[in-house]
């Protein structure tokens, strides 16, 4: 019976994924202090992982590849080999091999990739070691036969194992490796036809090393969750060639039976947790952000049921049912939001080995300073992150950092920093990059500006320090004098704040001539419900994200004035430019609308800025659930998305931060 091993596909490339990192990790830290015996285990377990699963579903160059590299570590785990610059070059090569390996069998489950060479390079480097296992379990097999020992071997499999059958091909396989198998219980057939609900195996075995070693050896599988060994002792009923473990035992021949109640096992204490498509959460997240809106329309229906009978019996009821109903829509909104959060930690890994790649290859001394790794962020929003994050980090090391010469000259440690920290603040995540670098000059920002047209020199003498040295932002700018191929502090800074505003973030820049540059973005932890303003304008009722609301004032129309055309008013002590939301979005006004007496302003920040809103009228706060407008609808301005409103009314979203940016807001 041939197994179908496709459906595995998807968990094995999550796998994947995982052991890949560990092992960036661990090259990384082999560099940086050195081998460590926990460090060189945890390297060998990764790689022998990712040996046995990739042989188990067929991906032979990657098997070859983690072969060759657990060889090594073997020698290193041994004593026969020390790390060195050579050996932790080899092992970026292997893991930049896995990772070409790795996206091919995303794409099209398939090796394209010639690994001949590299697995060439592993196989001479590790040629100076031992000649190969087959020696030791030569060894060990000859001792096995002057002193043979017996034993049953349990192992349980976690619950979250969803690869329950190639799991137990790989033991069974490591098994033979390192043991005569006399029996094992159930037999892999058996396993086949009943994979559900099989959670463990047994085996009886004859091990050719330390049991101790043997146990390690398993325990270095992924997905075993315990193991019970228990020794033979009495073995007077076995036949003489069972004393022999190179030789199969006869058929019908007796063994001891496992014991009939095994003792709790706990070797390792894993969490319980279960993998689950993303596709799954999706949907339970919209199914949940349905209820939020059908519970916001129950309360109004309550409330106009009030309005209409009074107090009564029934309308009790009616309130403790709507009472309940938002208790428990708030509690699952809660860990369903919860649950699409994910360690910032998964973004951040990424980081180390390109800094470690950029500052060899620019001759520069750079220490990567990481914080808050365990900060939450919705995992879409990592995603999202990845880019702009990436660049303005190379950014950082290619025109940020000075060269060693240049540090030195300056009076400054040669070892250049950069930061990246992750912290919650009130209800958003904040993101900081930073460095310790030249700076920017404010002043050629303005130059640079005027020279390329983005700016008259008339606008540039208006500028203040801070209003310059946003310019970067703007489309096809940049300082460089050479754009290399690394970075340029400058380019695609534009395409950096896109993505981070298209996210409904937010991001500021500080900077010191000498001292160094830092970039704050703010985000919000989810996409999918935020807390908003709802507002009116004429017939249509629209939603501010509360995030970005400052404060809100009501004043005459008599309190605003004009600087160059452009409406202002004075807000704690503040020139506050003001926009009307109904010429923005070009609703007509109702008819019959005369000059209010006085009328809201919202007042919007982003970062130190501000911006008034007016519009006329407040309807309230209250939780939306954020509905895509498609891409039948495309990218409108001012909108980023939709919702639906307790009435059953659709209302439009205000992408606050292009407000920023529009013709009658400051830039």
């Amino acid at each position: 019976m041939m197994v179908d091993l496709s459906e595995y596909r998807g968990i094995f490339l999550e796998e994947l994924e995982d052991q890949l990192q560990l092992i960036e990790d661990e090259v990384l830290r082999l560099e940086q202090i050195g081998e460590t015996e926990a460090g060189i285990q945890q390297f060998f377990r990764a790689a022998h992982t990712l040996k046995g699963s990739s042989a188990s579903m067929g991906y032979n160059r990657l098997k070859e590849v983690t072969h060759h590299l657990e060889h090594l570590l073997h020698q290193m785990r041994n004593g026969e080999r020390k790390v060195s610059n050579e050996l932790i070059d080899l092992f970026f090569q292997a893991l930049d091999g896995m990772r070409a390996l790795q996206s091919e069998i995303a794409a099209a489950d398939q090796e394209t990739t010639d690994v001949t060479g590299l697995v060439q390079r592993l196989s001479t480097f590790g040629a100076d070691g031992l000649q190969g296992d087959e020696q030791n379990w030569a060894v060990h097999s000859g001792k096995a036969e002057t002193s043979p020992q017996l034993f049953w071997l349990h192992v349980w499999l976690s619950p979250g194992c969803e690869m329950k059958l190639p799991r137990l091909h790989l033991i069974d396989a490591k098994l033979r490796s390192l043991a005569a198998i006399l029996q094992m219980k159930p037999e892999l057939g058996e396993i086949q036809a009943h994979d559900s609900g099989i959670d463990g195996a047994t085996w009886l075995l004859s091990p050719k090393i330390n049991i101790q070693e043997l146990r390690q050896e398993v325990f270095s599988i992924m997905d075993v969750e315990s193991i019970y060994i228990e020794e033979v002792t009495d073995d007077s009923s076995l036949p003489g060639e069972i004393m022999r473990p190179a030789y199969p035992a006869k058929e019908g021949q007796d063994f001891p039976e496992p014991p009939d109640s095994l003792p709790a096992a706990a070797d390792k204490n894993k969490p319980q947790t279960i993998r689950v498509q993303v596709e799954r959460l999706e949907k339970l997240m919209n199914l949940a952000g349905e209820l939020v809106i059908d519970q916001t329309r129950f309360h109004l229906l309550n409330r106009k049921f009030h309005q209409q009978y009074g107090t009564s019996e029934l309308a009790d009821e009616l309130d403790q049912i709507s009472d309940h109903l938002a208790l428990i829509t708030g509690e699952l909104q809660e860990s369903m939001i919860k649950v699409r959060m994910l360690p910032i930690e998964q973004l951040f890994n990424r980081l180390p080995r390109m800094v470690r790649d950029l500052s060899g290859s620019l001759n520069k001394q750079i220490e990567l300073v990481i914080e808050g790794k365990e900060t939450e962020l919705d995992r879409t929003l990592i995603e999202e992150l990845g880019d702009p994050l990436i660049h303005l980090l190379r950014n950082a090391v290619d025109h940020g950092i000075e060269t060693p010469e240049i540090r030195r000259a300056a009076g400054k440690s040669e070892i250049g920093t950069v930061r990246v920290a992750a912290s919650h603040e009130d209800n958003q995540v904040i993101l900081v990059i930073e460095d310790d670098g030249a700076g920017i000059d404010s002043g050629a920002i303005a130059q640079s500006a005027i020279r390329k047209g983005i700016i008259t020199a008339e606008e540039a003498g208006n500028m203040t320090d801070d209003e310059a040295l946003r310019l970067i932002f703007r489309p096809g700018f940049s300082t460089a004098a050479q754009i290399s191929d690394i970075s340029g502090r400058g380019v695609g800074m534009d395409i950096v704040r896109n993505d981070i505003e298209r996210i409904n973030g937010m991001i500021d820049i500080e900077t010191a001539k000498g001292q160094g540059t830092r970039f704050r973005i703010r985000l919000p932890l989810t996409l999918a419900i935020i807390r908003g303003l709802l507002a009116s304008v004429g017939a249509s009722t629209f939603v501010i994200p509360m995030s970005s609301v400052a404060e809100i004032i009501r004043i005459a129309p008599e309190q605003i004035n004009f600087i160059q055309g452009q409406p202002v008013i004075t807000a704690r002590n503040q020139l506050v430019p003001v926009v009307w939301l109904q010429d923005i979005l070009g609703i007509t006004p109702a008819a019959g609308e005369g000059a209010a007496v006085s009328f809201p302003l919202i007042i919007l920040g982003r970062g130190e800025k501000r911006l008034a809103l007016a519009v006329d009228a407040l309807v309230g706060n209250q939780d939306v659930v954020i509905k895509s407008l498609g891409s039948y609808m495309g990218k409108t301005d001012n909108i980023s998305g939709a919702t639906i409103l307790g009435n059953g009314k659709i209302a439009l979203i205000i992408d606050t931060a292009s407000l920023f940016f529009n013709k009658g807001a400051f830039a």
